[in-house]
């Protein structure tokens, strides 16, 4: 038998009484998650002292993944006769399975890329994921997969499988990549690797540090990332993405990446990055640029006034390094409008990137279509 303790004043009062210890967490009203993963994936370690301002860092945490969606504020169940206090988190299962199909169309060259994708989320409520993509254009074609096996060894972290077919300008690239991701605590994670990236073997470093609300559509919250890879180079970037509200309804997205290979010299074709898109420079054709480094800063006002839903207003300064026998830096001035709506268990979403100097009709267009099941 035990009580309900509504909020977090009340819970407050309630541990201040006595030393008071976590019972691991559960969701309010159970979806298809495993308790035992539920309690793994919130990282309250069992038997902990209760500090509650770690409470709202859980739930963005698990918010994060994309597995749940909020409907309520967290909730505190007093085990009778112990000392124990557990963390009721009204969260629901969100539509985390998904097949997306997108298209860019760049209407000064006529040119488009097309992309399918299938993502299946926490699977059987185990938290494991998989995807499968692939990816066509005028000169690039490529296929994709990813696994994700969470809770390694008994182990706070996961690995991640990723392998890759790339064809490009008549040049074929295997790669295969095997991270392990350990979480740190609720907001850092590090990773480390390796692979084979076109005909090399490779090791990788990965830290990251993200408090986003949620995702997708976050609406406040820091997330960066450092990584590097080593091999007969390094191929080192820095990425970051930094969410203010001003209102109830909009918030400014600040956002800059950089990415550069050491020593600086002229790189085989297949070893340069392959840019463009939205990822990237938003108003380029996907992978349509390659180039030893890179680097671009973004602006986006975004509100959120409608429920799932998103209007984006952008602009996008960024320059990449030509290849010989061009030399120097190409400068990239981007600005446009995006739109992104969610509907029962479907999303689209749309954007239009002109770049400096183009007529109003020359822009690139990006639309995708995703629907959940």
């Amino acid at each position: 038998m035990g009580i309900w303790v509504q909020t977090s004043t009340k819970a407050q009062e309630l541990i201040s009484e006595s030393a008071w210890v976590w019972s691991a967490a559960v969701q309010n009203k159970k979806g298809k998650t495993d308790s035992l993963v539920f309690a793994k994936l919130a990282q309250i370690e069992v038997g902990s002292p209760v500090v509650l301002s770690q409470v709202p860092r859980v739930e963005r945490s698990l918010l994060r993944m994309g597995y749940f969606s909020k409907t309520g504020e967290v909730k505190f169940y007093r085990i009778a006769n112990r000392n124990r206090l557990v963390p009721a988190f009204n969260l629901t299962d969100a539509t985390a399975n998904f097949a997306e199909a997108s298209m860019a169309f760049e209407a000064g060259r006529g040119e488009y890329n097309g992309l399918v994708r299938v993502q299946l989320m926490n699977i059987s409520g185990t938290a494991r994921d998989f995807s499968l993509a692939g990816e066509n254009s005028k000169n690039y074609r490529s296929a994709e997969i990813s696994y994700k096996e969470p809770f390694v060894f008994g182990l706070n972290g996961s690995l991640k499988l990723y392998g890759e077919f790339v064809e490009c300008d008549s040049i074929r690239q295997r790669n295969a990549d095997l991270k392990y991701i350990h979480n740190i605590s609720w907001e850092w994670k590090y990773g480390i690797g390796g692979g084979y990236k076109n005909d090399k073997l490779f090791s990788s470093l990965l830290l990251s540090y993200d408090n986003r609300d949620k995702i997708p559509l976050a609406f406040r919250g820091l997330f960066a990332e450092m990584s590097a890879e080593f091999s007969e180079f390094v191929a080192a970037g820095l990425n970051g993405a930094y969410y203010q509200p001003f209102s109830k309804n909009w918030t400014l997205l600040l956002s800059a990446k950089g990415f550069g290979m050491l020593p600086p010299k002229d790189y085989p074709r297949e070893d340069l990055f392959l840019i463009g898109g939205k990822n990237d420079f938003i108003g380029l054709t996907p992978r349509s640029i390659r180039t030893r480094a890179y680097g671009l800063n973004e602006m986006d006002f975004q509100w959120h006034g409608l429920e799932k839903s998103a209007l984006h207003i952008f602009g996008q300064n960024g320059i990449y390094r030509n290849r010989a026998p061009f030399r120097g830096w190409e400068h990239i001035l981007t600005y446009g409008l995006g739109w992104e709506q969610g509907i029962s268990n479907a999303s689209l979403a749309i954007y239009y990137a002109l770049l400096q100097g183009t007529q109003p009709m020359d822009g690139l267009l990006n639309l995708s279509v995703r629907i959940g099941f």
